[in-house]
């Protein structure tokens, strides 16, 4: 059974708390919203707006739903699908996601800043290929767009930048090719990140030609 075992101020995000599940960090939400956390455990004495505490199978549901998010971060639709598939009675996983949400436990905005970062960050993958996966997941369009523009602008990068970066990364494995070869598999490569062929073909030009940027 997956338990909250500490709250903890956040040493990243002032005014920010990390949620630690049986000793692991999964989670960082408001600090005002602390107090509605105590409803995992049941108690509601200071909670500003008192719920009635969840029981029977819905608790059950509930500890599983953060069994589940103690392993990885999901969306609300991706949570919810995956209790539905594990058998948990539809009426209880709504007031599973419903409480969650509430608690901060499961944001969708949070969930896409975070993998739209490693795409862009970690991955070098474009805007489309981030919210095409963010799609899959159930997040919805406005939310996934907010949140690469978001990094995008918090990264100080943009799209461009991001292709380079992927290119050349890849370019280590192709360096053994013939110059015709090389080509055709890189733009072959960046098409398949999502870029658009004009992106694609400016920063071929650049890593392969050596073009500068701005003549790109």
């Amino acid at each position: 059974m997956a338990i909250i075992t500490g709250i903890v101020p956040s040493a990243e995000r002032p005014g920010h708390v990390v949620i630690l599940v049986d000793g692991v960090a999964f989670a960082t939400v408001p600090a005002h919203s602390v107090e509605r956390l105590a409803l995992a455990a049941g108690d509601e004495a200071d909670a500003a707006e008192p719920v009635r505490p969840l029981e029977g199978s819905a608790r059950k549901t509930y500890e599983r739903a953060l069994g589940l998010l103690s392993f990885r971060a999901r969306s609300a639709k991706e949570l919810e699908k995956r209790l539905r598939d594990k058998g948990e009675p539809v009426a209880d996983v709504e007031r599973v996601i419903a409480r969650l949400s509430a608690n901060g436990l499961l944001d969708d905005a949070r969930f896409a800043e975070s993998r739209a970062r490693v795409g862009i960050v970690g991955k070098a993958r474009s805007r489309r290929r981030i919210e095409q996966d963010l799609a899959q997941r159930g997040v919805a369009r406005e939310i996934a767009g907010e949140a690469v523009r978001r990094v995008l602008a918090e990264e100080g990068t943009d799209e461009t930048a991001v292709a380079e970066r992927a290119a050349r990364k890849k370019l280590r494995s192709l360096t053994r090719l013939d110059p015709a070869v090389r080509r055709q598999k890189l733009y072959a490569y960046l098409a398949r990140q999502g870029h658009a062929a004009d992106v694609v073909r400016r920063v071929m030009r650049v890593v392969l030609d050596g073009a500068p940027d701005d003549e790109a």
